[in-house]
């Protein structure tokens, strides 16, 4: 078995990335542009709020 790595991020900042994954996709999705939306843009639209995930998760390593 591997050791616990003492870098690895916590069980609260990887709800805190969920939340802001889910909260900023279904957020824009349905209460900016309604549910009606290309293909392409909803793609874009899920990479934008993966990055915006993985920024919380480097702000939240950081203040550790």
């Amino acid at each position: 078995m591997e050791p616990l790595r003492k870098d690895k991020p916590g069980l609260g900042l990887f709800l805190l990335m969920t939340a802001v994954y889910f909260a900023s996709y279904f957020g824009l999705k349905y209460g900016v542009f309604g549910g009606e939306m290309p293909v392409l843009l909803n793609i874009l639209l899920i990479v934008v709020c993966l990055g915006l995930a993985f920024f919380v998760q480097r702000r939240g390593k950081r203040a550790n």
